[in-house]
């Protein structure tokens, strides 16, 4: 996922996410008293979230399955460290909090036995009174549509999403152009993102052990429909 140009458009037109959302971290980090130490994001993208972290104090170490993204982030964040590697596989170093934001555990195959796996691992990787926060989509409702057309001077994109409700697998389709000089380049991405129930999720961080607390925003940012945000801590001594 998110090759070359998808990663350009991604960084240049959908950014604002991780600047808006990095208030409302940082503001979860120091409530929790985490307010220094290393910090590692997941599905960290073009680094613009890190760069916040970075710049806060923190030392931060970010992980993309998109090489692409990885060589924005390098730029955007020259603070921060990062290494391409994939949620299921990775080898989590201990840290005093996991961020993933951005809906990146619903783009994780294997669904809810995969996710139990992560959370496991973040658990370990935490000191007592380590944070966890994510968020992800309990709910498909208002996020399908037709085809649709957006772009900007030098790209076009066309974009379908189509929820099936027997898989629980929403799917984009994603079909782009992207103008380099002379030339055009053409690309077609297809992302699945699966949808969890809020109570699953929540039940199976309590089983491991987290505290958990729920919500519909990030800080002031108001989610998108159909979005949680998570915030899980684990119990100190």
């Amino acid at each position: 996922m998110y090759s070359r140009d998808l990663a350009f458009v991604h960084d240049s037109a959908f950014g604002d996410f991780s600047r808006r959302v990095a208030p409302g971290i940082l503001a979860i980090l120091r409530s929790a008293s985490v307010r220094s130490g290393r910090i590692v994001e997941l599905g960290c993208g073009s680094g613009l979230l890190a760069k916040h972290l970075s710049v806060a104090g923190y030392e931060v170490l970010g992980f993309d399955v998109s090489p692409a993204m990885i060589t924005l982030a390098r730029r955007h964040a020259p603070l921060a460290r990062f290494r391409v590697a994939d949620l299921q596989s990775l080898r989590l170093p201990l840290c005093d909090a996991v961020i993933c934001v951005g809906e990146v555990v619903t783009y994780v195959p294997g669904g809810l036995r995969v996710l139990r796996r992560f959370f496991q691992r973040v658990y370990d990787a935490l000191p007592p009174g380590g944070l966890l926060v994510f968020d992800f989509m309990h709910s498909a409702r208002q996020r399908t549509y037709p085809a649709r057309t957006i772009g900007a001077k030098d790209w076009s994109m066309a974009v379908r999403a189509d929820y099936n409700w027997r898989t629980r697998i929403l799917e984009r389709r994603i079909v782009l152009m992207r103008r380099i000089g002379s030339r055009v380049a053409r690309s077609r991405e297809t992302h699945r993102v699966r949808i969890y129930q809020v109570r699953e999720i929540v039940s199976t961080l309590n089983r491991i052990g987290f505290r958990v607390s729920t919500s519909r925003a990030i800080g002031d940012y108001q989610l998108l429909p159909g979005d949680t945000a998570v915030v899980a801590r684990r119990p100190g001594i």
